[in-house]
């Protein structure tokens, strides 16, 4: 019968073995080759018996420590499941444009705005029919077309037109 579904997709996964010592934390295995986000995240077997996550073993981060002694010249061998990924925080000046999914073009006085767009900080901003402002002061025209509402935080000074069209409504806070 044919298989149906998604393929299987294959590849290196990666073990670590080792040899008990007498104690619950043995050196031929201690550290870890890589660190691990939980104890499930590794199958452990001792002489080809897989061991139970958190019941026989315990792993944190490249730390594996059983529940009982390990004796020599019990083999051990740990297959990596699921391995973490940290990256770090990256060094200066490697992060560029390139790395960011920004739109628009950057200018010095522009921001990148939560939107990954370039805007300038404050102004106002349409998100989900309604218009904002973080301005002190309106000084080109607003429109709020009927179809958007908006909301601005006071104090604020306008000095230029802002038409709000029916049924549309602005609150100033």
């Amino acid at each position: 019968m044919a298989y149906i579904g998604t393929d299987v997709n294959y590849g290196n996964i990666a073990s670590q073995t080792g040899v008990g010592d007498g104690t619950t934390t043995p050196s031929t295995v201690n550290p870890l080759t890589y660190s691990v986000p939980t104890s499930s995240s590794i199958i452990v077997t001792l002489d080809g018996v897989t061991q139970v996550p958190t019941t026989d073993y315990v792993a944190t981060g490249t730390t594996l420590t059983f529940t009982s002694s390990v004796a020599s010249p019990i083999a051990i061998l740990v297959v990596f499941l699921g391995r973490s990924l940290d990256i770090g925080t990256p060094a200066d000046n490697t992060v560029g444009l390139a790395q960011l999914s920004a739109t628009g073009t950057p200018t010095a006085s522009l921001a990148l705005k939560g939107d990954n767009s370039w805007g300038t900080a404050g102004g106002t901003s349409l998100a989900g029919g309604m218009i904002r402002t973080n301005l002190l002061s309106i000084s080109s025209p607003v429109t709020f077309a009927g179809t958007e509402n908006g909301v601005t935080y006071g104090p604020i000074s306008v000095t230029a037109l802002v038409t709000v069209t029916s049924p549309s409504v602005w609150h100033i806070l």
